[in-house]
């Protein structure tokens, strides 16, 4: 069994809670990256990720803070004025660990992608990029059947199993019908409507003569809002990044 996370962005109040939760039984956590950003508390998110061993792959915010040369304009202004500040306070060990990751991973008949497959900046908010990329994945990756990715802040499982929607403790079988799209949505700032940090725990039969896909679980965790908001303003990072945590959006 492993665990999925994604879109810390500096939350260390999510990202502790997270942690937390994580069964002593998950053999590896794997983050989809942006373990930075928008959140106050950088360095420490890096540290325990970093301590925990996490095969990490590089988001575009750790890829504009690691990298000053980055043109902020493919930014909005808040997030260009929070990639600022972080790019003031991460320290140059955590710097170049994130410049150092790579842009994708690939794990017996996994793909874990910040983005999307064909492009780690690709937002996959549509069903039509969604087929598109799916196209994509079987004919480029014809071993893989699952395929986990974040960067929308949006837990999304495509296409659609014969399960209910995604919901906390419910496993979806992803064993047929593949290959499918994963989001666990995000750790540090949820854009989905709820205020929860989302994480998934996966079971598959890696170690086996085949690869047969994966039972996926989603996990809602509650952590304390109250003070990730309250160091955002102490920083003097933008005020919307404080409300938007309280609504999920």
């Amino acid at each position: 069994m492993y665990a999925v996370i994604s879109d810390i962005h500096g939350n260390l109040e999510a990202l502790e809670a997270v942690l937390r939760d994580v069964p002593d039984g998950v053999e590896e956590i794997y983050c989809l990256g942006d373990v930075i950003g928008y959140g106050a508390n950088p360095n420490e998110c890096c540290d325990l990720v970093r301590a925990y061993g996490m095969p990490v792959i590089s988001g575009n915010h750790d890829l504009a803070v690691a990298d000053p040369s980055t043109d902020l304009s493919w930014f909005n202004p808040i997030a260009a004025a929070a990639i600022e500040w972080t790019r003031a306070q991460l320290t140059q060990d955590n710097a170049d660990f994130l410049r150092a990751r790579p842009r994708m991973l690939e794990r017996e008949g996994t793909l874990f992608v910040h983005g999307s497959v064909r492009d780690p900046d690709e937002y996959i908010m549509n069903a039509a990029t969604a087929r598109e990329n799916l196209a994509l994945l079987q004919a480029e990756y014809p071993g893989v059947q699952l395929c986990f990715f974040g960067h929308t802040h949006v837990k999304v499982v495509t296409p659609s199993p014969d399960s209910p929607y995604p919901g906390s403790h419910d496993t979806l079988d992803l064993t047929s019908g593949g290959p499918y799209l994963v989001n666990p949505g995000s750790v540090g700032q949820p854009r989905d409507g709820d205020i929860f940090a989302s994480y998934v725990l996966v079971e598959d039969d890696r170690g086996g003569e085949t690869y047969d896909g994966a039972r996926i679980a989603y996990r809602f965790i509650d952590y304390d809002v109250e003070t990730a908001q309250d160091k955002i303003r102490t920083a003097g990072l933008p005020e919307m990044l404080a409300d938007r945590l309280a609504y999920g959006r």
